[in-house]
């Protein structure tokens, strides 16, 4: 399965002639329309603001049922905690509050995206990783932004544990491309994707979808003038 998105929705400045929201649909009706386009949202909101129970049931009502979302863990955990006991508590919150989207088989992958300063700590990592919970309808998935953690040995103890790693491009580094989970997790944020880039990663999704893994691929919001052209084309290349 390729699930394929955009990091958030709920944009006003994403509304009016030639963008991507009609002008005068509701911004209670966002969410609608974007799951008309799209079967996955990268949460990104969840990073500053816990989950709450209103924006959960709108995750679970306003989709349909192949549709799937990856809240990034809140930066209690991954920023000011930076992955020690003391966010332990934030985490588990968290996962209670996501409770009705994974009982409704619609959350993918929570992304526990580390700050670009913290470097590599394989003792701390595999501490945080054994301390929590782990099943089938709870994946998650690791960004790295230091390059220190692209190591084998990093990329062993993801595996041990069935973490995904996430793939990141940008204009400064190439993704690592690393197989450590039964999900893949592709973040696109370079300023622009032509074609020949769109289909590499669409190839990517093919493949790996093949391999039977599950595929989840996102295209930036920050800066980035239409980024649902780029996912829009392609959801296309992934059906052709």
């Amino acid at each position: 399965m390729i699930h394929i998105g955009l990091s958030g929705y709920s944009y006003p400045e994403w509304q009016g002639e030639g963008r991507f929201y009609p002008r005068g649909l509701k911004r209670d009706d966002f969410l609608k329309f974007y799951g008309s386009r799209f079967n996955a949202l990268e949460g990104v909101g969840t990073w500053r603001h816990l989950p709450t129970e209103k924006m959960v049931a709108k995750w679970i009502e306003h989709t349909d049922g192949d549709f799937r979302v990856t809240p990034k863990m809140h930066q209690k955990v991954t920023h000011l905690s930076r992955l020690k006991p003391e966010g332990l508590e934030t985490l588990e919150t968290f996962v209670r509050l996501l409770g009705p989207l994974e009982a409704a088989e619609k959350l993918g992958p929570i992304m526990l995206q580390l700050p670009p300063n913290m470097k590599r700590n394989d003792e701390l990592l595999e501490t945080f990783l054994g301390s929590i919970p782990h099943r089938p309808t709870l994946p998650w998935a690791m960004g790295f932004r230091h390059e220190s953690w692209n190591a084998p040995e990093v990329e062993e103890i993801l595996r041990r544990f069935g973490v995904g790693w996430v793939a990141e491009e940008t204009e400064e580094y190439e993704a690592e491309l690393r197989d450590t989970a039964d999900q893949v997790y592709v973040r696109l944020r370079k300023d622009a994707y032509p074609e020949e880039a769109l289909r590499k990663w669409a190839d990517f999704a093919l493949a790996k979808a093949a391999e039977g893994k599950t595929c989840y691929v996102f295209c930036k919001h920050q800066d980035a003038e239409a980024p649902w052209v780029w996912g829009d084309r392609l959801r296309e290349m992934v059906k052709s």
